[in-house]
């Protein structure tokens, strides 16, 4: 038993609100055992306006600039956002009597842009204290901000470099970190989405199906999933067309809906609208299969080869079948095949699509060992109580290095 947690400063864009999209889930499971009084989150004001912090994390939140000047998206927009790193490099700290009260053990930085990544850097020297930096995809391999006295790879560098600890959602995303910047992390942790298993038990035999073999998607629709989504709606029209009753049900932001509605109206998909992440299980379990959808598309192979998103782990606990529509390369594809827990389709050519859904839908046995065998793996390694237990040990491990 852990007999004393240090004071963990968190400086993040992720606000710590339950109904964020992925990174922001992540991290609020990755703490939820963490002591709450000892912790402060630091975000933009920006992230915390848009997402307010949920409880328990709301004790101790305070805001910094999101941008000192307006973000522009026309051709002065980058003369504009490196004028807005220099200044949060030179300014003074916002609310930095708050912080120095607080006075961090031990310092978090999960940055999802610049502007995070550089405000860690900066905390983490003035305070003196361990730091850790976690990601979650490899966005860093994108980033070309410069500003007149530095870069976010220069910025990127000096944070790895310094700090005590790595956390990384994928071992393949250490290792191109690790290989990129020529760096091997004093102390590493492969993190993925841990999922609370409260309430839920192991799945036995799947239901009856009645009516339609529903495929069921959860979650938001960036370029890096659609394309794979919009080859799996596609298919799945085509099996309705041919006769079968296939369906294809999004539970997303409206936003996301309406982006692509003209795609999904063609391809007859439901939209099941937005659901709370707390009442989404109930409604997964009316599906027959789920699926996880990663870009073919080459210009995002930086983050799909790098990140088991959040949806996945959550999918595992609801005791249905999944399937992991992307890339060979992609970090979700291989979690899968590392785990044997679900079905793999690494081709976006339709005629696959539709030949290997046909599969999966004359295959009920196959997806009811599947089920399990995902429940299972889950409740060994992935739940909430275990990881949390690991990071709070990796935390005081980092900890009890710097004070010795």
């Amino acid at each position: 038993m852990i007999k004393y947690l240090p004071r963990l400063l968190i400086v993040s864009e992720v606000p710590l609100s339950k109904e964020g999209m992925g990174a922001n889930r992540t991290l609020f499971n990755l703490l939820d055992a963490y002591p709450s009084e000892q912790l402060m989150l630091f975000a933009p004001e920006t992230s915390l306006k848009t997402e307010p912090t949920a409880p328990p994390f709301d004790q101790r939140v305070f805001p910094f600039p999101g941008s000192y000047l307006p973000p522009l998206k026309n051709r002065l927009g980058l003369l504009i956002n490196a004028l807005n790193l220099q200044l949060l490099e030179w300014l003074p700290i916002a609310n930095q009597k708050s912080l120095e009260d607080f006075d961090p053990e031990v310092i978090l930085v999960c940055p999802l842009t610049s502007w995070c990544l550089l405000m860690g850097h900066k905390l983490a020297n003035h305070f003196h204290c361990p730091s850790l930096i976690y990601l979650m995809d490899d966005w860093l391999a994108k980033a070309d901000s410069r500003w007149l006295s530095g870069s976010t790879q220069t910025v990127a560098y000096k944070l790895l470099q310094e700090s005590v600890g790595w956390l990384m959602i994928s071992e393949q995303l250490e290792a191109d970190i690790s290989s990129r910047y020529q760096l091997c992390p004093k102390h590493s942790l492969i993190v993925h989405n841990p999922v609370d298993l409260s309430g839920k038990d192991p799945p036995d035999k799947l239901p009856k199906r009645k009516g339609k073999f529903k495929v069921a998607y959860a979650g938001s629709i960036l370029p890096l999933h659609y394309d794979a989504l919009a080859v799996v709606a596609e298919a799945i029209f085509q099996l309705r067309c041919a006769g079968k009753e296939i369906e294809l049900v999004l539970y997303t932001h409206q936003s996301f809906w309406d982006l692509y509605q003209k795609q999904w109206k063609q391809w007859q998909v439901v939209y099941g609208s937005f659901i709370p992440y707390t009442e989404l299980d109930s409604y997964l379990k009316q599906a027959d299969l789920l699926l996880v959808a990663s870009s073919f598309r080459p210009e995002y192979a930086h983050a799909i080869r790098s990140s088991v998103f959040t949806k996945l782990t959550d999918y595992m606990a609801v005791g249905r079948p999944i399937l992991s529509c992307g890339p060979d390369y992609s970090a979700c594809n291989q979690f899968i095949d590392k785990w044997k827990c679900g079905y793999i389709l690494e081709s976006n050519q339709l005629s696959k699509v539709k030949q290997f859904l046909g599969f999966i839908i004359n295959h009920n046995y196959l997806n009811e060992e599947l089920s399990k065998l995902a429940f299972k793996v889950i409740k060994t390694n992935f739940s909430k109580s275990k990881i949390g237990l690991k990071i709070n040990h990796f935390i005081n491990l980092i900890f009890l290095l710097h004070t010795e």
